[in-house]
Order: C-alpha cells, then structure tokens, then sequence
C-alpha cells in the first residue's frame, strides 16, 4: 500500500511538471486513471454515506438485542437456583470491578442496593452457584467480596450427604493451587478426594449463607487428606473474574 502511495505522488509530480511545460498530459491521465482508480477507490471512504451510519447502528442494536437475550437467560437460570434451595434473591449485574489480587476480582459492585431490600451480609449467587457476599450497601449500589478474599472463610461440606464438615478459604500454604482454585480443610474427621462437591454448611437464620448452596468441586487432593488435616484443591462452580448476572439473597421462602 505505501509503494503503492509513493508511485501515485510520483505521478502527481509528473503531470503538474507536464502541465508547466505545455505537455501532453492527456496520455499520461488516462493510464493513470485506468491504473490507479480503482487503488484510490479501495483506499477511500465516504464518511457521510448513510448506509454506513446505520449498518453501525444495526450492529449496535444487534449486540444490544444479544446482551439482553443472554441477561434474561442468565436470570431464569437464578429463578430456577433460587427456588431449588428455597431463597429469595433480587437480580443484579456487575457495573464495577474493585481490588484484585492474584487470583482475580476480590471486591465487585452491583447495581443493586437498599432500595431493592439488599442488606450487608447477605450470599451473592450466580447461576451457577455461590460468589459471595455483601459487605457494604448504599441506596442505589452494593460491594460484593468474592469467594477466596484474603480473611474470609466460608463454612462448607465436601461430599455426599451428610459430608465432612470443612472449611473453604483463598489460599493453603501445603497446596500448589492455580489461578481461581481454592483450599478446603476438613474440620471433622473424614477423607477429602477430587470428584467431591462442595456446598455451603449455612449460617444461622440462613445469613450470610443459606444451607446447600453450590459451591464448587474438589480437584486436586493429597493422598494422605484425611482426618483434622486433610486440605485439598477446589474449583468454584462459579467464573468469578467474568461474572455478570447475579443474584442476592434477600431471605428464605416457607
């Protein structure tokens, strides 16, 4: 394309030096049209041509039109999760992204607040299952830290039914974990192997973590992780750096 630039100013130059000297430039324009027009045609654009203006608006639309498809099924799918475990949650989406550390997000803020009935101290959900919960609100927005911040801990059960009783946490200093892992230590006797589900224990009064909520898999265990020792890997079922449609718990249905 530069080559192709350079020759069309060699020939401008050309044809204003013929045109002082009395010349003939007829020749010479005509090879350079047959030449170089259709080059200045693909190289050029008409910003003012309205079709471009709304083929770029009909394009805007369509991702606008695609956005809210997948914002509805996302929030049929919490409908579904919030009634399987008999909470209720009020729909929300991500609209800023706080503090992160080296596995991600740590803090996040939804565009949900006090005047929709969120309180602090309330589980985040997304479809998939538990994210969180909410640590400060205001009347239009409210912070979320996610699962895995540095400090917290979320009282679990890893296993089938009733589960060894465990602690899930951000980091275990015995495990070589990968970005977005956790660590899960057994507080019971019990043995811990990858393949487990791991769901919330629940806190009183079902605040801030109702009972049963999915949380994630075990993927990587020790041999020897059994008993008050034992510590494993687990995936949350969550996408935690890319969530987008969530739910928070606003109380538990009768």
């Amino acid at each position: 394309m530069r080559r192709g630039l350079a020759v069309l100013v060699a020939l401008t130059v050309l044809l204003l030096l013929l045109d002082v000297a009395g010349g003939p430039t007829g020749p010479v324009r005509s090879a350079g049209a047959s030449v170089f027009g259709p080059m200045l045609r693909a190289t050029s654009t008409d910003a003012d041509d309205p079709r471009d203006t709304e083929l770029t608006r009909l394009r805007l639309r369509v991702a606008e039109l695609e956005d809210e498809r997948s914002a509805s099924a996302q929030e049929s799918e919490l409908r579904d999760l919030a009634q399987d475990h008999r909470v209720d949650v009020v729909p929300a989406r991500v609209v800023a992204v706080g503090a992160r550390d080296a596995r991600g997000a740590v803090r996040v803020t939804l565009d949900v607040g006090s005047r929709d009935g969120v309180s602090t101290d309330r589980a985040v959900v997304s479809p998939d299952g538990l994210v969180g919960r909410v640590v400060s609100v205001s009347r239009w927005t409210s912070d979320v830290e996610l699962l895995g911040a540095s400090g917290t801990s979320v009282g679990v059960r890893v296993g089938t039914a009733p589960g060894v009783l465990a602690e899930l946490s951000g980091s275990e200093p015995t495990l070589d974990e990968r970005p977005g892992e956790l660590a899960v230590r057994a507080v019971q006797e019990g043995r811990l192997e990858p393949g487990q589900q791991v769901r919330t224990l629940g806190s009183q009064d079902g605040r801030p973590y109702p009972p049963g909520l999915p949380v994630g898999e075990v993927v990587r265990a020790p041999q020897d992780a059994v008993g008050l020792t034992a510590v494993a890997t687990v995936r949350p079922v969550a996408d935690l750096p890319a969530l987008d449609v969530v739910g928070v718990v606003t109380g538990t249905t009768r």
